[in-house]
């Protein structure tokens, strides 16, 4: 298992995405590290500051990509945030089946997992040379 901070950014505006899909994607994600999905973890008193902490803390930002992305003021703001703390964010499109939305968020994870672990390598390397 990979120990992958993953911050999970989507909208609840299209039917797509729902607490269902949400789930079902978490299953996935606990194979890659640590997850935050805001709708299935954010109890906090300050949900707005929560949000904020959790997405610092991330190595990877996933967008599930719908149509009403763009609308939400909150996924600009993560999608903002990430570019400007250097965080890579993987778009999943969402505009098939839940089906397909869950096989391209393992497709894209598993790719990044790679990535990851490639240049975790080349880190090793480096410091041991």
């Amino acid at each position: 298992m990979c120990n992958m901070n993953i911050f999970v950014s989507y909208t609840t505006r299209d039917k797509v995405i729902d607490r269902q899909l949400l789930e079902d994607a978490s299953e996935i994600l606990s194979a890659y590290g640590s997850f935050y999905i805001d709708l299935l973890h954010n109890d906090s008193q300050d949900k707005q500051a929560y949000v904020c902490h959790m997405l610092s803390q991330s190595d990877v930002l996933v967008l599930i990509e719908s149509c009403s992305i763009k609308e939400s003021s909150w996924v600009l703001w993560e999608l903002c945030e990430a570019e400007r703390i250097g965080i890579p964010v993987l778009y999943i499109p969402a505009m098939s089946s839940k089906k397909e939305i869950l096989k391209n968020i393992r497709f894209k994870l598993n790719s990044e997992f790679k990535k990851l672990t490639k240049r975790t390598s080349k880190d090793a390397l480096t410091r041991a040379a």
